[in-house]
């Protein structure tokens, strides 16, 4: 998968609004770490039902150990998270783009997005009743 630092330009595909990129990640960069609250993890799946730009394929996750683990993670709580991705609505008119995989990162390898993009998938869940 296509490797982006948090917080900087969404590039990926042609999209009407800007948005910032969260939780593109690769092995080879390293990532902030940490313990995701319970409503953390729920929102991000949550969210990921309702993904968008799902491509043809699957990504495996490049965090797992071997490819057999990665095999087995490319569902999260019965969501198909490997394609497409979601976004979350920020503070005024900002907007967050992310990998469908974050869900995993987050839940399995400890990523710690930003605290921003936590606050506001948390909020979005709430807002949109999902």
């Amino acid at each position: 998968m296509t490797y982006y630092s948090d917080l900087t330009e969404y590039s990926y595909s042609d999209f009407d609004h800007p948005a910032l990129n969260v939780g593109w990640l690769s092995p080879v960069h390293e990532f902030p770490v940490g313990d995701a609250s319970e409503d953390l993890v729920d929102a991000l799946v949550r969210l990921a039902t309702r993904k968008v730009n799902v491509y043809r394929g699957i990504h495996f996750c490049e965090l797992c150990p071997t490819f057999a683990e990665a095999q087995l993670h490319t569902h999260v709580n019965g969501i198909f998270v490997g394609s497409g991705e979601i976004r979350v609505k920020g503070e005024g008119q900002m907007l967050y783009a992310s990998p469908a995989m974050i869900v995993h990162y987050v839940k399995d390898h400890c990523y710690a997005p930003p605290a921003e993009f936590c606050k506001s998938a948390i909020e979005a869940v709430e807002r949109d009743g999902l």
